[in-house]
């Protein structure tokens, strides 16, 4: 990519379903609360956009009314959106307010499963953030939208709706950050979509009888990216193109893989407020107070130094490997091991969890939820980080761990194999260790390395010391997403 705009920052906005801190289910919402704060920092002109949720905590953000209330339709309807302003560091943040679509127990659905109007709620937010730009100064020259709740931007964009003259139309950029996550719907919706019947077609959004909001914005969009490098080669295969590698073989020539960057300001043990003792590559002393309260926090049996704590943290899903974790559990309990798991998903999964810790009290212990500080002591405590996801486009959980001194066991796929290199006890190169492909038995083997290594103190410290020294932060990756927005402004197009 070659800039052709000079140091001139164009004006982005951030579309975004989630952001840290204010409402977020994982990976997505650390992204958008991270990356805009980071190319602020480098002169970019954002502005983040995105649903006022009813659990976002107004007073605590400082978030207040304003601008005009906007009239958005939604199929035959017209929707009133209210618009309250805030902010993340340097970056401006817009909610779009509607009481009905929006203040909800769940971002995106509940336990039960997902809301049965999201497509109706994500139409009026693609539309709602439309409509606010319209009228926006300065004038709004990039649109960077993040998965299917706004892969409809560019689609209306490129259907004139709202109407924008030929030089005034921002450009879009979509990013995808886990494929498998569509946006389908019933086909019967289209009609919520006020676009032309022209766009009910295998061109836009029909998708094998269906409605794809993704797809859709894949083929609209002026650019693409995923999350990893890796990844944006993996999706252009049938194994992980997950029925859209037709689509995205034609838009190859604008589709770009930029790394994730770790927030370290959220992330990193020399002053994270969660940890009972702070730490850093000098001393890692408080590392193993971290230890023995993570231990006491899920009830296990105290550790020695003999004895390797192990930890799991994120979904309980077969995506992320854990039914291979389950496989190779009988085996990894023969060696002096502490397990324990942290976070929720698949029922059958929960389950299978919970009887490993009913089995083995103790030694397995699980929590099913999401904690913010206990999965920083969990990446402080634990002494190996396993992730055995199928497929994984960035991951940030490997980042952080190599930033807390804790290595990671990983499958060899999308962002896992652009950041983690496998040691080598001979020369004492690399960060963790790699294994492919996702089954129990490679798993095993990569766990048994790990094993190995910290049983032989030397190689251990030697290799905690190279993963700790990785730099993760968003600056290279910043850098990157700026000179594309520089790339697309409308200035800048042939």
């Amino acid at each position: 990519m070659t800039s052709r705009r000079g140091d001139r920052q164009p004006t982005v906005w951030f579309v975004t379903p989630e952001a840290v801190p204010f409402a977020s289910t994982g990976g997505l919402g650390e992204v958008a609360g991270s990356l805009p704060r980071a190319l602020a920092g480098l002169g970019a002109k954002m502005h983040l956009v995105m649903p006022l949720y009813g659990q976002v905590d107004r007073a605590a953000h400082g978030i207040e009314p304003s601008g005009p209330v906007l009239p958005v339709p939604v199929g035959s309807k017209t929707v009133e959106a209210r618009v309250y302003q805030g902010r993340l560091g340097d970056c401006p943040v817009h909610f779009i307010a509607q009481e009905g679509y929006f203040d909800r127990p769940g971002l995106y659905g509940t336990p039960q499963g997902d809301y049965p109007d999201n497509a109706e709620r994500f139409v009026f937010f693609c539309r709602a953030a439309l409509a606010l730009a319209q009228v926006q100064q300065p004038a709004v020259e990039v649109v960077h939208c993040h998965d299917w709740q706004s892969a409809l931007i560019p689609v209306y964009l490129q259907a004139g709706l709202p109407r924008f003259t030929a030089s005034a139309r921002p450009a879009t950029l979509l990013t995808v950050h886990n494929l498998a996550y569509q946006g389908i719907f019933p086909r019967r919706r289209f009609a919520l979509t006020g676009l032309p019947d022209a766009y009910d077609h295998p061109r836009s959004l029909e998708y094998w009888g269906k409605l794809s909001f993704l797809k859709a914005g894949l083929l609209a969009a002026d650019a693409l990216t995923t999350v990893s490098p890796g990844y944006a080669a993996e999706v252009l295969q049938p194994a992980h193109g997950m029925g859209l590698e037709g689509v995205l073989q034609k838009r190859a020539s604008r589709l770009h893989g930029i790394l994730n960057g770790a927030d370290y300001q959220r992330w990193s043990p020399q002053d994270d407020p969660h940890l009972p003792a702070n730490y850093g590559p000098g001393d890692l002393g408080g590392k193993q107070l971290c230890r023995q309260e993570l231990l006491r926090r899920f009830g296990l049996e105290p550790a020695d130094g003999q004895t390797t704590v192990l930890g799991y943290l994120g979904r309980l899903a077969e995506q992320k490997g854990m039914d291979l974790l389950l496989d190779v559990l009988p085996d990894i309990l023969m060696d002096p091991v502490r397990l324990v798991i942290l976070g929720q998903g698949d029922a059958s999964i929960e389950s299978a969890v919970k009887r490993a810790a009913r089995e083995h009290p103790g030694r397995v212990g699980v929590e099913l939820a999401y904690d913010d500080g206990l999965a920083h002591l969990v990446q402080a405590g634990c002494d190996l980080l396993l992730m055995p996801s199928r497929f994984e486009p960035c991951g940030l959980n490997q980042m952080h761990a190599m930033r807390y001194g804790t290595i990671v066991v990983a499958h060899a796929t999308g962002g896992l194999a652009d950041t983690i290199e496998t040691f080598d006890p001979k020369s004492g190169r690399g960060t963790g260790f790699l294994f492919k492909p996702p089954q129990p038995e490679p798993l095993l083997h990569a766990l048994r390395q790990a094993l190995w290594t910290r049983a032989h103190p030397e190689l251990w410290r030697r290799l905690v010391a190279n993963a700790m020294a990785q730099d993760f932060s968003w600056n290279r990756s910043a850098a990157a997403y700026l000179e594309l927005y520089q790339d697309l402004a409308p200035g800048s197009r042939a």
